[in-house]
């Protein structure tokens, strides 16, 4: 009966510890919403803190891009749960970005200035214009 006893307790003990360990254990992210690859950088950076993950830089290739404006190339997990993020700030991801932005339209820049490209208007036969006095 004590044999039973001692067995039971150490049973107990050893599926405790195993509760306590899982508690303790770092969740993975889930790789489909959090997979910000191709994403500029900082908007890499709000996706995953948004869903509570803080990102880390993880190095980068390239010099043509300031930082805040490089894809993100490849992401990592590391062992102890960080969210490492590898950038590609060469030509080639300055021409893909420059691709994914809508024309037209005003632009922040890294140093916070606002351009605004205009829009060019097709002039229409027989409507008023600049040279065109109003009608009467």
């Amino acid at each position: 009966m004590k044999k039973l006893v001692v067995v039971s307790g150490a049973l107990v003990a050893a599926g405790s510890a195993a509760l306590i360990g899982a508690g303790v254990a770092m969740p993975e992210p889930h790789s489909n919403y959090l997979n910000v690859v191709g994403e500029p950088y900082a908007k890499a950076l709000q996706i995953l803190k948004a869903q509570g993950y803080k990102a880390y830089f993880g190095g980068s290739f390239g010099s043509v891009l300031p930082q805040s404006e490089c894809l993100v190339d490849k992401q990592k997990i590391t062992s102890e749960g960080r969210i490492l993020l590898m950038l590609d700030c060469s030509q080639k991801a300055a021409d893909m970005l420059e691709a994914m932005r809508p024309s037209g339209g005003p632009r922040v820049g890294a140093n916070g200035i606002t351009t605004v490209t205009p829009t060019p208007v097709v002039p229409i036969q027989g409507a008023p214009g600049p040279a065109a006095p109003p009608p009467a």
